[in-house]
């Protein structure tokens, strides 16, 4: 009885790890970029006998190969519904052709942010943070902001704020130039140095040029202030500067959305980029046959486990990011007729279930995945955004919405202020009382927060430009 007990014992603890392991190529394959994704396909052809790359998708090719199709590996059946029409893949191609680029900003990030020492919802919490970097490695969203939108605490916020400011360039996430310059100082030990009392505490007359006011606010001579003013100088205003713009240099798209012949917009997935893989039927005979050494044997049932479980991890990939595209576009639909200022706001939460699935679940599907509309690349992430209320239920422009999301009244604040008047120019009060017009309510002070995001000049800076 006692020896039944542990062999049954032991038979749970080896199901529960395969579990497990099953559960971490899972999530390793859904939050994967595209880029990554092909990079582990072809890994696993190499060094897995059991996989094998089929030699291409046309009709023809899935026609001859439907018994394979009957098998559980599914991964067929996503390719067939992802091709793209001739005008889509014309797109892709021009796209794809005309991308060359050194490595961007965010892919030198993710690099440091996978040999980190942050793990689980920090570490994902750092992911979030480098998508939400603009080209100049500023955060352009705070990270209480941010923490709503991928439901991560404030530790886990801070901690991963905290390992990107220590990442390389110096400088990156800080929220903008002033706060850059104090990053660089303290990472080059100068925290107690005059140079960062300089920027900490006068910024408002280095800005202006007024360098003997701020030598008698801080008490020392103008000469200590001229020589702390070269150290400053020494610092770089952008650290993403010298990294191609636009995050990854090699954009995929995973989805392409289009309008139909009906007129109902669509979202496409682009598994092209993929190869298209199946089991191999030689050794799946063999491994049938229990020909062979037992070493023969036991490697072939574990390639084959191995070879299941990563047919298996695709599979739920693409029906997952697909499912989330197609809420994404149905719930986004103004957007995408109409342009970035009729952008809602949305939540992970209620997309997450929507779809009947774990807000994390959701958070890792959208992590470096792209989608491709008429109004370019965008990120899946960019589409969820704390929402500004409206008045009447009605967002900007007659859209029926409880809420605008904060990008879309950014948008209408950059029109704003493109069709201002230069001899007059809108104070942070006259755009809030414009935006009102539109019926979006808004504070002064957010309209303030909003512009410096935006690094728009205020009204008295702007008049005559």
């Amino acid at each position: 009885m006692g020896r039944m007990s542990e062999v049954s014992l032991q038979h749970g603890m080896t199901r529960q790890m395969a579990v497990s392991q099953s559960m971490q190529t899972g999530m390793q394959i859904l939050q994967a970029s595209a880029l990554e994704l092909r990079q582990i396909v072809r890994q696993a052809l190499e060094t897995n006998p059991m996989l094998e790359e089929l030699p291409d998708a046309s009709p023809e090719a899935l026609e001859d190969g439907d018994d394979r199709n009957e098998r559980e590996d599914g991964w067929n059946e996503f390719t067939a519904e992802g091709r793209l029409s001739e005008d889509a893949a014309a797109r892709r191609d021009f796209m794809y052709e005309s991308v060359v680029a050194p490595e961007s900003l965010k892919t030198h990030l993710m690099d440091q942010a996978l040999h980190s020492a942050l793990t689980g919802r920090a570490r994902d919490a750092l992911f979030l943070l480098i998508d939400a970097l603009d080209e100049r490695g500023f955060l352009t969203e705070s990270p209480q902001e941010l923490e709503e939108q991928g439901c991560f605490s404030m530790r886990d916020m801070e901690e991963a704020l905290a390992a990107l400011r220590e990442m390389d360039p110096p400088g990156v996430g800080a929220a903008n130039l002033r706060d850059s310059l104090l990053i660089q100082l303290e990472q080059r030990g100068l925290k107690r140095s005059l140079a960062f009392r300089l920027v900490k505490r006068c910024w408002r007359e280095l800005a202006a040029h007024k360098y003997e006011e701020a030598a008698r606010l801080l008490d020392v001579e103008p000469g200590a202030v001229a020589a702390a003013l070269e150290v400053i100088r020494s610092l770089t205003p952008d650290p993403g500067g010298a990294y191609a713009p636009g995050g990854n240099p090699h954009l995929l798209p995973d989805v392409i959305v289009e309008e139909g012949p009906s007129g109902v917009l669509e979202g496409i997935l682009t598994s092209e980029y993929l190869p298209r893989l199946s089991m191999n039927e030689r050794y799946m005979e063999l491994m049938a046959e229990g020909s062979g050494s037992r070493e023969l044997r036991q490697y072939l049932r574990r390639a084959f486990r191995e070879g299941q479980e990563l047919l298996r991890a695709l599979d739920m990939r693409q029906e997952t990011v697909l499912r989330l595209a197609r809420v994404i576009v149905r719930r986004q639909e103004d957007f995408f007729r109409s342009g970035p200022s009729r952008l809602k706001a949305m939540g992970m939460e209620e997309v997450a279930e929507e779809m009947g699935v774990h807000v994390s679940t959701v958070s890792r599907a959208c992590r470096d995945k792209y989608l491709l509309c008429k109004w370019g690349m965008k990120e899946l992430r960019s589409f969820f955004s704390a929402g500004v209320p409206s008045e009447g239920g009605v967002s900007p422009e007659g859209a029926a919405s409880g809420a605008v999301a904060s990008r879309a009244v950014q948008e209408l604040m950059r029109r704003l202020i493109a069709e201002e008047d230069s001899s007059k120019p809108l104070s942070d009060a006259g755009l809030a009382a414009a935006l009102r017009e539109k019926g979006v309510n808004i504070a002064r002070r957010t309209v303030a927060k909003y512009r410096e995001q935006m690094k728009i000049l205020p009204a008295s800076l702007r008049r005559g430009i």
